[in-house]
This record gives structure tokens, C-alpha cells and sequence, in this order.
């Protein structure tokens, strides 16, 4: 067929809809959109994704850690942690009632093992923590008993054995603690209880140089033990006399681990040398931690005293001789009562009732008969 060049086809007219109705389409579907409001469509509100629990192996990492650097106060956080997570567990609170131990407060330690054995009647360790409270509590019956109950699960435990060993130690039995120690050493020669109960048997016995090497050899494995400095100390100072070397022992105490318990025994060591200005400093360093630290309180009453500020020497005293309790001395009772009694006005209502128990502990008191002398003269006009 033969096509003319020339020729165009006719374009046909579009009608309106069929030019707009893309744009028809998308405000239809902006009116559907509006009116039913899809949850997709709307801004949801934005939701906290729950923090994880932490699981009692991340808490006992945290505690190795802190054991680590020798803060005992932060490892006992986290077994407590641990102890919630997991109460079925014995094994938390027996760390926990060694720890509590190490910083000395038995009456803790001794309710933690309480409980690990009820939780694990046959349970060596905990019978074995159980043992040790009950003997520093001086349970001794009770302390043999669970030690020897620990024995007969596991006998070739050198914790029960260095536990039996202290226990006999104080008893008085020494030849049954030198076995039991013995046997500990056998089993492991490097443990740090195991050293330090060697040495408590060996002050006991007399023999303080050895005595001091075993903590020695101990703290070289646990440099952060500040109660080990302090044992230290104490051997110095009371066993050995040699008060210059307790004072060192002390500061090792302090750097090791600064709480109230070693910067209270610095203190207390510093005021038996004589230097009161560096007690009393010391001592007020520990009662900014622990401002009802008895030990502490008693202390600095007596520095205070001895710098012949009786005012605040008897605040001291009568805030921290209740806090003391039974391990208050005679001379803690008569410098309470002579701080009153030097004071300006004289304090003889105050003086007395201290003076008294200095007498109870004592009936030749001298100072505290001194003191009732002086309050004497003074209600009489003399």
C-alpha cells in the first residue's frame, strides 16, 4: 500500500480524568490514609529496651576484682549480690564469713556461716567458717564440734586443719594445735590462713620472731591483708616491746587498706609512743568514716586527755565507752571520769559514775580513787 509522506495521524483530545488521575489517585488515597489512621502510620511511643539481669557470674568476677585490689568492703557487695541471685548457694556466704573475718567483724561472719549451714548441713567449708566464728566468739565447745564435723567430710582440707589448730591454739591445748598445723603446712605450705594461724600458735608459744616470719611469709602472698600487718603490730608491740616496728606495721596496715579499724589502731599506736598530735590526727580520720566508731572515740578521748583538753577528752569518752562495751579498760573508765572531774566547771555528777566502774574492774584503783578524792573536796569546800 503506498503511504503518503506527508501524512500525520490526528492526535486524540484527552479528557480531563484521563490527564489527572494520577494526581486524583494520591488524594484519594491521602483521604483513606487520614481517615483510618493505620498504627503504622501514627508515631508510636518510643520504648525502653529492658536493661539485661546480670547473671551471678558477672557479680563474682566483680568480687574477684575487688579482692584483688583489696577492697574487701566491695567483694562483700557483690557475693551479697550473688547470695540474692542464687539462694540456694552455699558458696557466697561462706566467702562472705571469711571476709567478714578478715575485717574482723565476727558477729557478721558468724551469722553468714550460720546460714551456709543451714543451707549445707555436711558442707566442710561451711562448717569450717562456722567453726572459726564460733571460736573467735569463744564458743569453743561448739567450735570443736563443727571443725571436727568439717574433719570427717573432708580431711585433707588444710583450712579445717589450720581452723582446728587455732581452736586448740586457744583452748591452750598447743601440742593438738601443732599437729593440726602441721598437717595444714603438709597440705599446703603457702596458703595465707594456714601461715597465719602458724604464727598465732607461735605467739602463743612465745617464739615472736617466728612468729613475725610466718606473717611475713604470708603477706608476701597477700600484700593487701592490712589484718596480717596488724597481727604484725601487735606481736611488736606487745610481745616484743618494740614499738618503733609496730608503728611501721601499722602504717602497712593503713596504706593497705585505710578504714577506721587501721587508722584507729595507727592512732592507737601512735598515742603509746607518746606522739598524741599524730594520734589524735589519725583518730580523727577514722571517726570521719565512721563517726560512731567506738575504738576510735575511746582513743582520741584519751590523746585528748593526755594533751590535757579534758572538755573534749570526756565528749570522747562518754560518747564512745557505751559503743566499747565489755573490751573496756580500767583506764578508760578513770580518764573519763578525770576528764570530768579536771574540767572547768569541775563535773563530779558526770566524774563519779565512771570512777565507779574504774573500781569495778579494779578496787585499788589509784587515779580513779584520786578522782572520787577530788570530788570529795570539792562538794565539802575543800
Amino acid at each position: 500500500m503506498y503511504l503518503e509522506r506527508d501524512y500525520r495521524p490526528r492526535r486524540r483530545r484527552q479528557g480531563f480524568l484521563s490527564r489527572f488521575w494520577p494526581l486524583l489517585l494520591i488524594v484519594v488515597v491521602g483521604i483513606v490514609l487520614y481517615e483510618t489512621q493505620p498504627t503504622w502510620l501514627v508515631p508510636q511511643p518510643i520504648e525502653v529496651t529492658p536493661t539485661p539481669t546480670r547473671s551471678a557470674v558477672s557479680f563474682l568476677a566483680e568480687a574477684e576484682s575487688a579482692l584483688v585490689r583489696g577492697d574487701y568492703s566491695a567483694a562483700l557487695v557483690a557475693y551479697e549480690k550473688m547470695v540474692q541471685l542464687e539462694p540456694a548457694n552455699p558458696d557466697p556466704l561462706i566467702i562472705k564469713s571469711r571476709l567478714y573475718m578478715i575485717e574482723g567483724d565476727v558477729s557478721s561472719a558468724h551469722a553468714v556461716a550460720l546460714r551456709a549451714v543451714e543451707l549445707a548441713p555436711e558442707n566442710p567449708e561451711a562448717l569450717t567458717v562456722l567453726a572459726r566464728a564460733e571460736d573467735w566468739l569463744g564458743n569453743y565447745e561448739d567450735a570443736v564440734r563443727h571443725a571436727l564435723d568439717a574433719y570427717d567430710q573432708k580431711a585433707d582440707s588444710a583450712e579445717t586443719l589450720a581452723v582446728l589448730s587455732e581452736i586448740y591454739a586457744d583452748i591452750g591445748n598447743y601440742a593438738q594445735s601443732q599437729t593440726y598445723i602441721d598437717g595444714a603446712l603438709a597440705l599446703a605450705p603457702d596458703d595465707v590462713l594456714v601461715l597465719r594461724n602458724q604464727a598465732y600458735l607461735l605467739e602463743k608459744l612465745g617464739k615472736y620472731p617466728e612468729a613475725i616470719a610466718s606473717l611475713d611469709r604470708a603477706l608476701a602472698q597477700a600484700p593487701q591483708r592490712a589484718d596480717l600487718y596488724l597481727e604484725k603490730a601487735r606481736i611488736y608491740r606487745v610481745g616484743l616491746a618494740d614499738f618503733d616496728n609496730a608503728i611501721l606495721a601499722y602504717r602497712a596496715a593503713a596504706d593497705a587498706s585505710k578504714t577506721p579499724v587501721t587508722l584507729n589502731a595507727l592512732g592507737e599506736g601512735l598515742y603509746n609512743v607518746g606522739d598524741h598530735l599524730a594520734a589524735i590526727r589519725t583518730l580523727n580520720d577514722a571517726l570521719e568514716m565512721d563517726p560512731d566508731y567506738g575504738p576510735a572515740l575511746v582513743n582520741l578521748g584519751m590523746a585528748l586527755y593526755a594533751r590535757r583538753n579534758y572538755e573534749d577528752a570526756a565528749a570522747a569518752l562518754d560518747k564512745g565507752l557505751p559503743l566499747l562495751g565489755s573490751t573496756a579498760r580500767e583506764e578508760h573508765f578513770y580518764t573519763a571520769g578525770l576528764a570530768h572531774a579536771y574540767k572547768e566547771p569541775r563535773e563530779c555528777e558526770q566524774a563519779i559514775p565512771w570512777l565507779d566502774k574504774a573500781l569495778e574492774k579494779n578496787p585499788e584503783s589509784g587515779p580513779a580513787l584520786t578522782g572520787l578524792n577530788l570530788c570529795a573536796r570539792s562538794e565539802t569546800g575543800g
